[in-house]
């Protein structure tokens, strides 16, 4: 093994979190943070600048340190002068700041941590079993560890033949130059819709929005646990999707009558969903993934209630149209865009939309084979990347190594972030995060120190 040394492609939560805990227990070892954008930390997610963007969790469940949970909501009172409530929901750009806190911390206690502000364009395998990073700018960096944290990229949309006509609802130059009585058409009714509604009363408008999605479905409101003790869960039978479903909504119903919440039942199955995922056998899980999982998004990933409720307004007022329907037809229509969506349900006719501009706002794209970021398609080029047979992300160990086309483990490559939705399904929220970045953590320091026993005894023996 060469000399050790890491590097950390990609500067979001998921970057930043391996970075902090890898230098916190290889302090000498030099770590290298690649974020090619302004600043590591904050990430696409938490880059925001605006207060109406609010956290989706309440701050008392937002710690990066799942054995320090009140440290982002310590941080917070700090930064607003006041007591922050548990069950607040705060501002994305105040957690933005937090993370940037927590990469300035790491630094200041391990030197050896760089963050590098470059594109990693491709990676190749060295003959000494390292890796050698080529950047943008023609540099070459040997890393005898990679960790790949590029976190969410392109939209869910991207692959569309009409994606260039939409623009992303997380670039905040999308929403420039709008008129504010502007018809508009968002694609996408989740989470990332909520947000973009929110930006466009901040700026002021007031013209018509047409959302449209392929079920209509809204993410529902986090409330507050009933206080009534959840049922255990352990009877579901994992390798039986039917009936793991029918016990599941009869042990809500049961919740339910006892005067608690079904989201008791969802935050109770959130410690088993990885285990629960990885026994379903590959046709329950393409069954899921069918017909279950837009269900399942808007009850397991639910809003801030003040978001929410700017959307629940305007569709009373008439000024939001939630339209079910696939989209088949985007056309210009000298100054304006007809958009053509074709119902789901028998009898019903296509439905045309006028709209001064198209937000994508489907989210991030899971399947690897449509995202264009160079570093990804090389990695897949190359083999020492694979997509999964469901195309949620990159085939994995639970060592973090990433799967290579030959089917052997890759020496030097380690997966973390969203790509791990594969193995685990449940990979985007801090909550899951946090802990595989300690994991992996963890898991490339036990491999230094063991290197490092190895060196010394072989020194050793030669003297």
């Amino acid at each position: 093994m060469p000399t050790p040394s890491i590097a950390i492609v990609g500067g979001g939560f998921s970057g930043t979190l391996a970075a902090v805990h890898l230098s916190r227990r290889l302090p000498e070892v030099p770590i290298v943070l690649f974020e090619e954008s302004a600043e590591a930390g904050p990430g696409l997610a938490y880059g925001t600048r605006s207060s109406d963007h609010l956290l989706n969790i309440r701050a008392g469940a937002m710690s990066a340190f799942g054995d320090a949970p009140d440290d982002f909501r310590r941080f917070a009172s700090r930064e607003l002068g006041r007591d922050v409530s548990p069950d607040e929901f705060l501002p994305r750009s105040l957690y933005g700041d937090y993370l940037r806190h927590l990469l300035r911390l790491a630094q200041i206690s391990s030197p050896a941590l760089e963050v590098r502000h470059a594109r990693v364009q491709d990676i190749v395998s060295g003959e000494d079993g390292c890796a050698r990073l080529l950047l943008k700018n023609g540099e070459v960096f040997e890393a005898s560890k990679v960790v790949l944290a590029t976190g969410n990229q392109d939209s869910a949309f991207s692959g569309s033949v009409w994606a260039s006509h939409t623009r992303s609802t997380r670039d905040s130059a999308a929403f420039e130059n709008l008129a504010n009585d502007a018809s508009v058409v968002i694609i996408g009714s989740g989470l990332s819709m909520i947000d973009a509604v929110a930006e466009l009363q901040r700026l002021g408008h007031t013209g018509p929005i047409h959302v449209t999605s392929r079920h209509g479905l809204l993410p529902h409101i986090h409330e507050a646990p009933s206080g009534v003790e959840p049922p255990v869960l352990e009877h579901l039978p994992d390798s039986d999707l039917r009936r793991s479903v029918r016990l599941f909504r009869k042990a809500v119903e049961t919740h339910e009558a006892a005067g608690g919440n079904w989201r008791d039942l969802f935050a109770a199955l959130r410690p088993v969903t990885p285990g629960l995922w990885q026994e379903l056998s590959a046709r329950d899980r393409k069954r899921f993934l069918r017909f279950l999982s837009p269900f399942w998004e808007i009850h397991r990933h639910q809003c801030a209630p003040q978001t929410r409720a700017i959307t629940d307004r305007l569709i009373a007022s008439g000024r939001l149209t939630l339209h079910r329907g696939t989209l088949v037809s985007v056309e210009r229509k000298g100054e304006r865009w007809s958009v053509e969506l074709a119902a789901r349900a028998k009898g019903q006719t296509t439905r045309t939309l006028v709209a001064d501009r198209i937000f994508d706002a489907t989210g991030p794209a899971r399947d690897l084979q449509t995202i264009r970021q160079p570093l990804v398609c090389n990695l897949l080029r190359r083999g020492f990347l694979v997509s999964d047979a469901h195309r949620l992300g990159a085939e994995t160990l639970p060592d973090y190594r990433a799967l290579q086309r030959n089917g052997l483990p890759s020496p030097w490559l380690h997966v973390i972030g969203p790509m791990l939705r594969a193995r685990y399904f449940e990979a985007t929220a801090v909550g899951e995060l946090r802990l595989h970045a300690a994991a992996l953590a963890a898991r490339i320091a036990r491999e230094f120190v063991e290197w490092r026993s190895e060196e010394t005894e072989a020194t050793a023996a030669v003297a």
